[in-house]
């Protein structure tokens, strides 16, 4: 572990402790307190660059843990504020849309009375595609470094991308490649370096929700939230790219959930420009628009909030901002 991962773990730990539990207790208070996850269960290919662990078990264990501090609520309750009574309101949210069903993390959610949302991109829900990144860190768990490195600069050749020292630096290059061919990017990665044919290990490992299984979830008390059609950097979207990646998909979301109201996270935590965002909240194409920097404080409006990650560095993210960190707004 690193000096810096180890003084946010102590920093975290010392916000939940008895000497700054009444401080940490009041910042709570005074906050729009959101926690988000993304994969529950035991590690994949298609998830392992971005694994921390959190397994059904240790799901519960948090839910454990945040129950002592916190009311767990509805999103759409946290946000608006809704009455309560002791403890800070709180809500879970997941990214990306995987299968919290098939994996058990639905009954774990629901054995603590957690009303959960789950935001989905459009372009995978029934396991129609796999997310870019997604294909990245599957690739680099089946395919050995040399191997990787020999067909991404292939193929960085072929696009007239910036070519790879260290295959190790595969998934921060990626961050750098034109969004309009992110996609055709992964794609020629991914048959560059041999790997299955990709609608037999979507058939094989189903990361995601259905259409159904969306259903399913909505009618077990949760909701369904917007998480763009392809994962991009919302920050460097164009206007076109906008209504293709957040316009578009909100609406058929809504259309075919039946959804009144609907929630949406940013990948990456890249956020639209303020005056687009504020456009597409005033034009509800969303209903609230949430980044990942720590919980928002109260009065912050619903196109600003933001979230806390409960996967990595969960004491200092959840205990240590919010008692020693600087307010989000």
């Amino acid at each position: 572990m690193s000096t810096r991962a180890i003084a946010k773990r102590a920093i975290g730990r010392a916000a939940a402790s008895p000497p700054l539990r009444r401080r940490t207790r009041a910042a709570f208070a005074d906050r729009v307190n959101i926690v988000y996850y993304h994969y529950v269960g035991g590690p994949q290919p298609y998830y392992a660059d971005f694994y921390s662990g959190t397994t059904l078990e240790r799901l519960e264990r948090d839910l454990v843990r945040l129950g002592r501090w916190f009311q767990f609520a509805p999103l759409a309750d946290v946000i608006a504020r809704a009455p309560r009574s002791g403890r800070p309101l709180l809500a879970i949210t997941f990214d990306d849309g995987f299968d919290l069903i098939a994996g058990g993390a639905l009954d774990v959610l629901e054995r603590h009375g957690v009303s959960a949302t789950t935001f989905v991109m459009t372009s995978c829900v029934g396991n129609a595609d796999l997310m870019w990144r997604n294909k990245l860190s599957a690739i680099r768990a089946l395919r050995d470094d040399e191997a990787c490195l020999r067909a991404y600069n292939e193929v960085a050749a072929r696009f007239a991308i910036e070519p790879l020292a260290d295959a190790r630096g595969l998934l921060s290059a990626s961050a750098r490649w034109p969004l309009d061919t992110k996609g055709e990017l992964a794609d020629a990665l991914w048959h560059a370096c041999a790997m299955p044919a990709l609608d037999e290990f979507l058939a094989e490992h189903r990361p995601y929700l259905s259409w159904d299984g969306l259903r399913e979830w909505i009618d077990r008390g949760h909701s369904v939230g917007h998480h763009t059609h392809s994962h991009p950097f919302c920050a460097r979207l164009d206007a076109a790219a906008v209504e293709a990646e957040i316009v578009e998909p909100a609406r058929l979301l809504r259309e075919r959930l039946g959804l009144g109201w609907l929630p949406f996270s940013y990948p990456f935590g890249s956020r639209l420009d303020a005056a687009t965002e504020r456009e597409l909240f005033e034009q509800r194409v969303f209903d609230c628009a949430l980044g990942i920097d720590g919980f928002a404080t109260a009065g912050t409006p619903p196109h600003r909030l933001e979230r806390a990650a409960a996967e990595h560095q969960f004491e200092f993210e959840v205990f240590g901002k919010a008692c020693a960190g600087r307010p989000q707004r």
